[in-house]
């Protein structure tokens, strides 16, 4: 399948998706307008992110498809064989193996994303270029659950290449369960990105190391400069933990979030999309190289 063919069959797959995130936004709403922490979001809050969601969505599509097509090509080449793997074997397993396999068909590919995602975070933290891109998703001041989907079109294609390349180099899974498990996986993730991105005061203490909660994720969102560079996981802070950038909230934390003062929130979709990728085009420019070695 070409690059254009598997374009249009990815934007039909995705079509579902612009219709159910929007209403699985639904219930996380009207919890943070109920039990909000700090000022209660508004439609104007929402309504942006979700614009910005939704053109990243398919602005973000072709980094998706290139990386996926270039590792299709490469198997070929590779001086290893992709591990063959199938869910069916643990479904086999007597009296757990049916839930076993659902838990294995959400968590084995989060965990794989969550390897992936906790140092391209870091390194969107790091790298100027990059950093301008992720600034978006950090300047929302009434941080919700609609800052789940907040991304930038050009941070959300450096997030997306590295597993679409790599995790098909690896294992060879059959075509119909790596639906399956992706599917689920997506879920899964949009849901619980959802919530600990969301603004109710809720607290979870007995949780806040096995998975990523509103808590943990509001300390990185925090303007609060002893918060900065921490808790970068998205789904478990397992890799916060193994490599020192975990923060365990206290229970009484209630934290400003934006990026402070002298960066606004953009306004609009356009300001949203274009003054990032023109301040990260900036940066790679020669003045920017210049300065850079000044100041090194």
């Amino acid at each position: 399948m070409d690059f254009w063919a598997s374009m249009t069959a990815a934007l039909q797959d995705i079509l579902p998706a612009v219709i159910a995130l929007p209403l699985m936004l639904i219930p996380f709403i009207v919890a943070e307008q109920i039990w909000p922490v700090g000022d209660r979001p508004g439609w104007r809050d929402y309504g942006l992110n979700i614009l910005v969601a939704m053109s990243t969505l398919f602005l973000a599509l072709p980094a998706g498809v290139a990386a996926a097509a270039l590792s299709a090509a490469l198997r070929q080449w590779l001086p290893w064989r992709p591990l063959a793997f199938t869910f069916s074997d643990i479904g086999a397993l007597p009296w757990v193996g049916g839930v076993l396999e659902i838990a294995v068909m959400i968590f084995l590919p989060l965990l794989l994303h969550d390897m992936w995602f906790y140092w391209a975070h870091r390194i969107e933290h790091r790298v100027p270029v990059l950093w301008e891109f992720h600034k978006l998703h950090h300047s929302d001041e009434r941080m919700n659950c609609s800052t789940w989907a907040r991304d930038h079109f050009l941070q959300a294609s450096w997030i997306a290449i590295f597993p679409a390349f790599t995790l098909g180099l690896i294992f060879d899974l059959d075509a119909v369960q790596a639906g399956q498990s992706a599917l689920l996986a997506t879920l899964f993730l949009s849901l619980w990105s959802m919530f600990y991105h969301s603004a109710i005061r809720i607290s979870l203490p007995w949780l806040d190391r096995v998975l990523v909660t509103p808590q943990v994720h509001r300390i990185h969102h925090s303007r609060l400069a002893a918060h900065h560079d921490r808790n970068f996981a998205d789904i478990f802070p397992l890799f916060d933990i193994m490599f020192g950038t975990y923060h365990r909230p206290r229970s009484d934390e209630r934290l400003d979030t934006g990026l402070g003062d002298g960066e606004p929130s953009p306004r609009g979709l356009i300001g949203a999309q274009c003054v990032p990728a023109w301040r990260g085009l900036r940066r790679l420019g020669p003045r920017a190289n210049k300065d850079a070695m000044r100041a090194s």
